[in-house]
């Protein structure tokens, strides 16, 4: 509904650009001039490289700019991409790739509509830094705006491989289109850091190709051919079959330890209970990637994505996988035994990670950006702080309602 609204009062004009709002909030945090530039102010220098997008310093700036053709195309196909211009920080890109993305979370132009960038799609020379793709997430779903932030930390904090996130200041045609969390795109830079070698194939998991097809994707014998492969190697998904082939093994535990490395897999699917994601791949099957190294361990490995619903009451009581994977192993005595032993250890780290400190560090850098975002449906005198407050709590007692459930 909060959706439709925004949808409705922006009134844009898919032809021009223009987004409608008539006044509003200045989008310019501390700005006192009369002009409307849709920048935020200058906090440092504009980073020399990618890994300068991920620190909590600084908010950048990404301005995109869509000719009357490109915003046609996006209005008719949103998921395809379209030729744009993209300025980061003041540094110009053209020819650049740019589509709308998200499901539950997805806004047209008209909304708070979130982006994907692909800075190579139509040169192959083009990049930023070195990387070709920017996932810029319209936080719809997040009332505190650090939802992404903490979350990632988390599962990194447990060992587990997770993306860096920063944040970005959008406008589309000069439009404002407010604060969004940059998460960092898996490729195979990701790989080398998370795994120490990109040798193996990264999957798209849940539903890989929506809205063009509602194929799920999971390791079932109905749906183990529907992973999308976002790099490595077409093997026509025959390290997904193994993995399904030896949940059905009995013993289980011996033969999916072959496959599957179970000690991480029980540390993945605490964190979802840690952090409250109930749209994950033990609770859900929905939003994940899993990497199957085959330069190092042969096994398979999950990798968190989707993370912006964390920390919010619809977490509940997340201790029973419904999952296949998931619920394959809680049913085995042998493959349980993996949550026990690496139970106390996982909670250890994350209570260690000092997330509360990063929580409050993210939102001392984007506090102002929040109150400035003309498309923002927070009410931040009462609901920012509100949510803020329990989110502050979960971090502080999460590990021991967790521990009790395992």
């Amino acid at each position: 509904m909060l959706l439709l609204l925004l949808a409705c009062e922006s009134g844009a004009d898919p032809d021009t650009g223009g987004s409608g709002l008539d006044g509003g909030p200045d989008p310019v945090p501390g700005d006192t001039s009369d002009t409307d530039t849709g920048e935020p102010p200058d906090t440092g220098d504009a980073p020399d490289d990618y890994d300068g997008l991920f620190t909590l310093d600084r908010v950048h700036t990404v301005d995109i700019t869509l000719d009357r053709d490109a915003l046609r195309a996006l209005r008719a196909a949103p998921k395809e991409y379209v030729t744009a211009e993209v300025t980061v920080d003041g540094e110009h890109f053209a020819p650049v790739g740019v589509r709308l993305k998200g499901s539950g979370s997805f806004s047209d132009l008209n909304g708070k509509a979130a982006f994907k960038i692909d800075f190579n799609r139509y040169d192959e020379s083009l990049d930023y830094h070195g990387k070709g793709k920017f996932t810029l997430n319209n936080m719809t779903h997040d009332e505190t705006q650090v939802h992404e932030v903490v979350a990632y930390a988390a599962f990194a904090a447990a060992g587990l491989p997770a993306a860096r996130v920063g944040y970005a200041w959008v406008t589309v045609n000069g439009d404002v289109y407010g604060l969004y969390s940059n998460v960092e795109t898996p490729d195979r830079d990701f790989l080398d850091r998370n795994f120490g070698n990109r040798d193996g194939n990264l999957y798209e998991g849940g539903y890989p190709y929506y809205p063009d097809s509602w194929d799920h994707a999971d390791f079932s014998t109905a749906e183990a051919h529907h992973f999308e492969l976002e790099s490595g190697t077409d093997l026509g998904w025959a390290d997904i079959d193994a993995v399904v082939a030896a949940m059905a093994e009995d013993p289980l535990e011996p033969a999916l330890a072959e496959v599957v490395d179970l000690d991480a897999y029980a540390r993945f699917q605490i964190m979802e209970s840690w952090t409250g994601q109930w749209d994950g791949y033990a609770f859900a099957s929905n939003n994940f990637r899993v990497f199957v190294d085959h330069g190092q361990t042969g096994r398979l490995y999950m990798v968190p994505t989707g993370l912006d619903y964390c920390f919010t009451s619809y977490g509940g009581r997340l201790s029973r996988a419904q999952s296949p994977l998931g619920l394959t192993c809680q049913s085995d005595p042998e493959c349980k035994a993996h949550f026990d032993a690496v139970l106390t250890q996982t909670l250890a780290d994350v209570d260690a990670a000092g997330l509360e400190s990063l929580m409050d560090q993210a939102m001392t850098l984007v506090r102002p950006y929040v109150e400035d975002d003309p498309r923002n449906y927070i009410d931040e005198d009462r609901q920012l702080d509100r949510s803020l407050d329990a989110m502050r709590e979960w971090i502080q007692t999460r590990s021991g309602t967790v521990e009790r459930w395992y």
